[in-house]
């Protein structure tokens, strides 16, 4: 019988040559199929696609934490990037969307921002940002290939937020998910006398012990300790995400002090 999971499940650092195994390690003690239905992209796809996407005519290159995600489940991932957007990651539908964008609108192809993730409703896409070469950062990008917004700081980080997002509350007795608005976000830094949600994030979890997951980022603020954990995702100028917990280790008492200090309302 598998023992009870506590903090030091919490995947550790690392590089990309032993990502997969780090990443791997953390999803399969909750889905141990994943390994089994997850599908490598094909070497020719990932040829095409470097064509298609011209990453060779400026000299760039594939983040290796990327490479390794197509080496591995680039055909298919079982759902984990579109855990935090809905939308189609798949290697095969991004060559079907670059074929299409050279074929009706080779203007919007971008000397800068390369796409790996289309939005369900085609109204954007997550995209690596090459005016940063070594490790690019993930950017929101229109339908234009425009900037739109920060999403991530890199790839690697958004792998294991992923997986965070959508396997963490299967670790707990309880999961408390919430979401706020850009109003309820703008009361929050008022009431705290605070310029940016981070801040109230960070006094809280110096108030109840809470280490700050390596993986957390501006937009992604994933926090534990023993016997309960925390995704706090910022979006839209609001904020939204989940607290989970064993019912001995006080997550009534702390989710709802957490509540009140984001001014973020719960879900039914």
């Amino acid at each position: 019988m598998q023992m009870p999971i506590r903090s030091n499940h919490i995947p550790s650092t690392g590089d990309y040559t032993n990502l997969f195994e780090r990443l791997s390690k953390y999803i399969l003690r909750y889905d141990d199929e994943w390994l089994s239905e997850i599908k490598p992209a094909k070497k020719e796809d990932i040829d095409t696609l470097k064509n298609l996407t011209q990453i060779n005519k400026y000299n760039y290159h594939f983040p290796k934490a990327y490479e390794v995600y197509l080496n591995y489940m680039g055909q298919n991932d079982k759902g984990l990037l579109k855990t935090q957007l809905p939308g189609y990651a798949s290697i095969s539908e991004i060559i079907d969307f670059y074929e299409a964008i050279h074929e009706e609108e080779p203007d919007t192809l971008s000397d800068r921002y390369v796409h790996f993730f289309q939005k369900e409703l085609f109204d954007g896409q997550l995209s690596f940002d090459f005016t940063q070469t070594n490790d690019p950062q993930i950017v929101m990008t229109n339908e234009d290939s425009q900037f739109v917004s920060y999403f991530a700081d890199n790839f690697e980080k958004l792998l294991f937020q992923c997986a965070f997002s959508k396997y963490e509350g299967l670790n707990y007795d309880k999961c408390i998910v919430f979401a706020g608005s850009p109003n309820m976000l703008k009361e929050a830094m008022q009431r705290n006398n605070e310029s940016e949600a981070l801040s109230i994030i960070d006094k809280f979890s110096k108030i109840y012990d809470f280490q700050r997951a390596w993986f957390s980022d501006v937009n992604h603020h994933i926090g534990f300790k023993n016997g309960i954990s925390f995704y706090i995702e910022s979006r839209n100028n609001a904020l939204c995400g989940f607290i989970v917990g064993d019912l001995d280790k006080q997550i009534d008492i702390i989710s709802e002090t957490l509540l009140t200090e984001l001014c973020v309302d719960k879900n039914d």
